[in-house]
């Protein structure tokens, strides 16, 4: 299978420590290829997690004290970003974080089990800019309308372009059987494959952990795909949450 998408954005791309200076940022961080800004605080659950500065993954928060992420994200600790579309914003809450779980049978040579759960220090306090999402309850079918957003990298053909706006893209499910040509070992129920309409953009560096939401509903979050980030793109392998809903119920109920 392909790689994780980078998990640390090097520090060449993005180098500022989050909301220093009060500073409304246009130019820096980086975005999904070729996607559209998401429309004006449309996911308020989605969170950035910073480590030493710089941004390593997205996640999105499930409940005032816990996020859900990757588990190839693992980091000794975090400041967890919320509450703003922005990267860099003087709205954005900070919030640190050092309990981390990740999932028992999770495999870093292959991405098998995806996932891991970040316990905040403090509650999130919630407001129109900073909500939790509820886990799916059921599995979406491959050909549903999805969407999936983050501040993922944009590589050009003549470069890159940074933003700090959180992207969107439309994205669709595949079968498994065809998600298996491009990737041998995925996991039938644990993993789900995902490709835009039109071929024309996908989730790159920097965009482990983005959720797609599927017809209301979170149904994956963002775990490996190919790299270079470059047309025609190949599917991007999701951790299939309605698969985990027991393991994470039970890991917040034990450590809560």
């Amino acid at each position: 299978m392909a790689g994780p998408l980078l998990p640390t954005l090097l520090l060449l791309l993005l180098s500022f420590a989050p909301g220093s200076a009060g500073q409304e940022a246009h130019s820096n961080g980086e975005r999904i290829i070729n996607g559209v800004v998401c429309p004006r605080v449309s996911h308020p659950w989605l969170v950035a997690l910073y480590h030493n500065n710089t941004l390593q993954c997205a996640g999105v928060l499930i409940n005032q004290q816990w996020v859900l992420t990757v588990a190839h994200c693992h980091m000794s600790d975090y400041i967890v970003q919320m509450g703003s579309d922005l990267l860099v914003s003087r709205r954005a809450r900070k919030i640190n974080a050092t309990e981390s779980f990740v999932h028992p049978w999770y495999d870093n040579r292959t991405d098998d089990h995806d996932i891991m759960l970040v316990k905040l220090s403090s509650p999130a306090r919630l407001s129109r800019y900073v909500k939790k999402i509820n886990l799916p309850s059921s599995c979406k079918d491959p050909g549903s309308n999805c969407t999936v957003a983050g501040w993922g990298i944009t590589i050009m053909v003549k470069g890159a372009t940074f933003s700090s706006e959180l992207m969107c893209s439309d994205v669709s499910p595949i079968s498994y059987q065809e998600c298996k040509l491009y990737y041998p070992t995925v996991l039938k129920k644990y993993m789900i494959c995902a490709v835009a309409p039109d071929g024309l953009s996908s989730t790159c560096i920097g965009d482990s952990g983005s959720p797609m939401i599927c017809e209301g509903t979170l149904q994956g979050i963002v775990s490996s795909g190919s790299y270079p980030c470059t047309p025609p793109f190949e599917p991007v392998v999701y951790t299939r949450l309605c698969m985990y809903r027991k393991w994470i119920s039970d890991t917040m109920k034990t450590n809560s």
